[in-house]
């Protein structure tokens, strides 16, 4: 933390991923759509466990095809917060399979062979809403339960917004939240709704912070 108090987001080297992991799969042990993925691991400290062995894979393919990773580190040195991006390539679920080909059996240890199935699927309907523009695409971003309500969330997408500003072919920036309580949170940060998906049965909104 800066001494200003403000939180100081920083790009993520690959050996603070673990932390990274660990933060994001605490983060997401409500979220619609990982319950859909993994439904029947319902007790939270085994859940956080699963979707942090998901998320190691899932940042070791970020690593792989070059895809930038921020975070918010606390005065311990340790990661609570982080967002996964893409820049203007974003791959489909087979170009995932294949660029991660070898996280595929933690993936499967992770959330099983149901799991990884309706997460490709997931994936694949995803990346065919994407907006035409070339535009950053916002994956993830969560922060640990214990820092929730420190701006730490805010601060990742305010980065993000800097990173298609300083890009002149970059039109915006696009992500999903499948969380109600959010799409307020977005909104606040100059998002707004383009539409709604329903993929694995969960309600999922598309938002979009145009560059202005």
């Amino acid at each position: 933390m800066p001494e200003n108090g403000k939180p100081y987001v920083t790009a993520l080297y690959p050996e603070q991923h673990d932390q990274a992991a660990d933060s994001l799969g605490r983060a997401f042990i409500n979220d619609p759509t990982f319950k859909a993925i993994i439904p029947d691991i319902t007790d939270p400290v085994d859940r956080a466990t699963h979707l942090a062995d998901l998320f190691r894979g899932m940042l070791a393919i970020e690593r792989r095809s070059g895809q930038p990773v921020f975070g918010i580190v606390d005065d311990n040195g340790r990661v609570v917060a982080a967002a996964m991006t893409e820049g203007i390539g974003h791959a489909g679920a087979l170009n995932m399979v294949a660029t991660g080909l070898g996280q595929m059996p933690r993936m499967i240890r992770a959330i099983g062979m149901g799991g990884l199935w309706r997460g490709l699927n997931l994936v694949s309907v995803l990346s065919n809403n994407h907006p035409k523009e070339p535009h950053l695409y916002l994956q993830v971003l969560g922060c640990d339960p214990p820092f929730q309500g420190k701006g730490y969330g805010k601060a990742l997408v305010d980065r993000i917004a800097l990173e298609a500003k300083a890009r002149p072919e970059i039109a915006g920036v696009y992500l999903e939240t499948m969380t109600e309580a959010n799409v307020a949170f977005y909104s606040s940060r100059g998002y707004e709704i383009l539409g709604e998906l329903y993929p694995l049965g969960v309600r999922t909104w598309r938002m979009y912070q145009r560059k202005r």
